[in-house]
Protein backbone atom coordinates (compact mmCIF):
# COMPACT_ATOMS: atom_id res chain seq x y z
CA UNK A 1 0.00 0.00 0.00
CA UNK A 2 2.75 2.47 0.92
CA UNK A 3 4.90 1.61 -2.10
CA UNK A 4 1.89 2.27 -4.37
CA UNK A 5 1.22 5.56 -2.59
CA UNK A 6 4.79 6.81 -2.91
CA UNK A 7 5.09 5.61 -6.53
CA UNK A 8 2.82 8.35 -7.87
CA UNK A 9 3.43 12.03 -7.03
CA UNK A 10 -0.28 12.72 -7.61
CA UNK A 11 -1.15 10.51 -4.63
CA UNK A 12 1.25 12.24 -2.24
CA UNK A 13 -0.64 14.98 -0.39
CA UNK A 14 2.24 16.96 1.12
CA UNK A 15 3.98 19.07 -1.56
CA UNK A 16 7.33 18.77 0.26
CA UNK A 17 7.24 14.97 -0.17
CA UNK A 18 6.32 14.75 -3.87
CA UNK A 19 9.98 14.24 -4.81
CA UNK A 20 10.22 11.09 -2.64
CA UNK A 21 9.21 8.62 -5.32
CA UNK A 22 9.51 4.92 -4.59
CA UNK A 23 10.91 2.69 -7.32
CA UNK A 24 12.02 -0.94 -7.13
CA UNK A 25 15.76 -1.27 -6.72
CA UNK A 26 18.51 0.74 -5.09
CA UNK A 27 17.88 4.01 -6.98
CA UNK A 28 14.60 4.68 -5.18
CA UNK A 29 13.83 8.10 -3.70
CA UNK A 30 12.46 6.53 -0.52
CA UNK A 31 13.20 3.11 0.92
CA UNK A 32 10.08 1.18 2.03
CA UNK A 33 10.97 -2.18 3.58
CA UNK A 34 10.35 -4.56 6.43
CA UNK A 35 12.62 -3.80 9.38
CA UNK A 36 14.26 -7.17 8.76
CA UNK A 37 15.42 -6.04 5.31
CA UNK A 38 16.96 -2.82 6.68
CA UNK A 39 20.00 -1.76 4.70
CA UNK A 40 21.87 0.94 6.58
CA UNK A 41 23.87 2.00 3.53
CA UNK A 42 20.65 2.86 1.68
CA UNK A 43 18.67 4.22 4.62
CA UNK A 44 21.43 6.64 5.62
CA UNK A 45 21.33 8.32 2.20
CA UNK A 46 17.57 8.78 1.76
CA UNK A 47 14.30 8.85 3.67
CA UNK A 48 12.98 5.45 4.67
CA UNK A 49 9.86 3.75 5.94
CA UNK A 50 10.56 0.59 7.93
CA UNK A 51 7.68 -1.66 8.98
CA UNK A 52 8.00 -3.80 12.12
CA UNK A 53 5.45 -6.28 13.43
CA UNK A 54 4.87 -6.16 17.17
CA UNK A 55 3.36 -8.69 19.57
CA UNK A 56 0.04 -10.39 18.89
CA UNK A 57 -2.32 -11.20 21.71
CA UNK A 58 -5.20 -13.64 21.99
CA UNK A 59 -8.27 -11.88 23.32
CA UNK A 60 -10.79 -14.40 24.61
CA UNK A 61 -14.33 -13.29 23.86
CA UNK A 62 -16.20 -16.44 24.95
CA UNK A 63 -15.84 -18.86 27.84
CA UNK A 64 -13.54 -21.62 26.63
CA UNK A 65 -13.75 -20.06 23.16
CA UNK A 66 -16.88 -22.17 22.56
CA UNK A 67 -19.43 -20.35 20.44
CA UNK A 68 -21.93 -23.20 20.28
CA UNK A 69 -22.66 -26.18 18.08
CA UNK A 70 -23.64 -26.53 14.45
CA UNK A 71 -26.56 -28.64 13.17
CA UNK A 72 -24.43 -31.80 13.11
CA UNK A 73 -23.45 -31.39 16.77
CA UNK A 74 -19.89 -30.22 16.06
CA UNK A 75 -18.56 -27.67 18.53
CA UNK A 76 -17.79 -24.26 17.02
CA UNK A 77 -15.07 -22.10 18.60
CA UNK A 78 -14.00 -18.52 18.06
CA UNK A 79 -11.35 -16.17 19.40
CA UNK A 80 -10.05 -12.71 18.62
CA UNK A 81 -6.43 -11.86 17.79
CA UNK A 82 -5.20 -8.30 18.28
CA UNK A 83 -1.80 -6.83 17.51
CA UNK A 84 0.07 -3.93 16.03
CA UNK A 85 2.76 -2.86 13.61
CA UNK A 86 5.10 0.11 13.98
CA UNK A 87 5.89 2.02 10.83
CA UNK A 88 9.14 3.92 11.41
CA UNK A 89 9.39 7.06 9.27
CA UNK A 90 13.09 7.92 9.02
CA UNK A 91 14.66 11.09 7.63
CA UNK A 92 17.57 13.46 8.18
CA UNK A 93 15.69 15.96 10.36
CA UNK A 94 12.95 15.77 12.95
CA UNK A 95 10.65 18.06 10.97
CA UNK A 96 11.07 15.96 7.81
CA UNK A 97 10.22 12.83 9.84
CA UNK A 98 7.05 14.43 11.12
CA UNK A 99 5.97 15.33 7.56
CA UNK A 100 6.61 11.77 6.43
CA UNK A 101 4.76 10.32 9.46
CA UNK A 102 1.77 12.58 8.80
CA UNK A 103 1.64 11.39 5.17
CA UNK A 104 1.78 7.73 6.27
CA UNK A 105 -0.84 8.32 8.99
CA UNK A 106 -3.23 9.97 6.50
CA UNK A 107 -2.83 7.13 3.98
CA UNK A 108 -3.58 4.46 6.59
CA UNK A 109 -6.46 6.40 8.16
CA UNK A 110 -8.10 7.12 4.80
CA UNK A 111 -7.76 3.56 3.45
CA UNK A 112 -8.32 1.76 6.77
CA UNK A 113 -11.99 0.91 6.03
CA UNK A 114 -11.00 -0.59 2.66
CA UNK A 115 -8.25 -2.65 4.30
CA UNK A 116 -10.74 -3.95 6.89
CA UNK A 117 -13.10 -5.05 4.10
CA UNK A 118 -10.45 -6.56 1.79
CA UNK A 119 -8.58 -8.49 4.50
CA UNK A 120 -11.62 -9.48 6.54
CA UNK A 121 -10.34 -7.74 9.66
CA UNK A 122 -12.46 -6.56 12.57
CA UNK A 123 -10.32 -3.44 13.11
CA UNK A 124 -7.42 -1.67 11.39
CA UNK A 125 -6.48 1.84 12.46
CA UNK A 126 -3.71 4.22 13.45
CA UNK A 127 -3.36 4.00 17.22
CA UNK A 128 -0.91 6.85 17.66
CA UNK A 129 2.00 8.75 16.16
CA UNK A 130 4.99 8.87 18.53
CA UNK A 131 7.35 11.78 18.96
CA UNK A 132 10.64 12.33 17.14
CA UNK A 133 13.61 10.21 18.28
CA UNK A 134 17.18 9.69 17.10
CA UNK A 135 17.85 6.44 15.25
CA UNK A 136 20.41 4.57 17.36
CA UNK A 137 22.09 2.88 14.40
CA UNK A 138 22.58 6.15 12.51
CA UNK A 139 23.27 9.36 14.43
CA UNK A 140 22.36 11.54 11.42
CA UNK A 141 18.80 10.23 11.16
CA UNK A 142 15.61 10.70 13.12
CA UNK A 143 12.48 8.57 13.34
CA UNK A 144 8.79 9.01 14.07
CA UNK A 145 6.91 5.73 14.60
CA UNK A 146 3.32 5.44 13.39
CA UNK A 147 1.66 2.63 15.36
CA UNK A 148 -1.12 0.72 13.63
CA UNK A 149 -3.44 -1.67 15.47
CA UNK A 150 -5.49 -4.48 13.99
CA UNK A 151 -7.81 -7.28 15.07
CA UNK A 152 -9.21 -10.35 13.38
CA UNK A 153 -11.49 -13.18 14.39
CA UNK A 154 -10.42 -16.79 14.10
CA UNK A 155 -13.12 -19.48 14.10
CA UNK A 156 -12.95 -23.26 13.84
CA UNK A 157 -14.98 -26.36 14.59
CA UNK A 158 -14.18 -29.75 15.99
CA UNK A 159 -15.96 -32.47 14.08
CA UNK A 160 -17.35 -35.37 16.05
CA UNK A 161 -16.09 -38.79 14.97
CA UNK A 162 -19.28 -40.43 16.21
CA UNK A 163 -22.77 -39.15 16.80
CA UNK A 164 -23.21 -37.50 20.16
CA UNK A 165 -25.11 -39.60 22.65
CA UNK A 166 -28.24 -37.74 23.60
CA UNK A 167 -29.45 -40.05 26.39
CA UNK A 168 -28.92 -43.46 27.89
CA UNK A 169 -31.88 -45.59 28.99
CA UNK A 170 -31.11 -46.86 32.49
CA UNK A 171 -34.48 -48.57 33.09
CA UNK A 172 -34.47 -52.35 33.30
CA UNK A 173 -36.74 -55.02 34.65
CA UNK A 174 -35.32 -56.49 37.90
CA UNK A 175 -37.83 -59.34 37.90
CA UNK A 176 -36.18 -60.89 34.84
CA UNK A 177 -32.86 -61.33 36.60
Amino acid sequence: MLTAHFSDPLLIEDPDLKSLLWRPGDNTGIMIESVFRYRAALADKRPAILIKGNARQNLRVLRGDRQGADQQGNYVYTTLWVGSHSIHCINGSGAACELLADEVQREITQFGPSIVDNLGLKKFMVLDVDGVAIVEEATQNFTVPVNVGWAYQESWKLSQEALTLSRVNLEFDVSKL
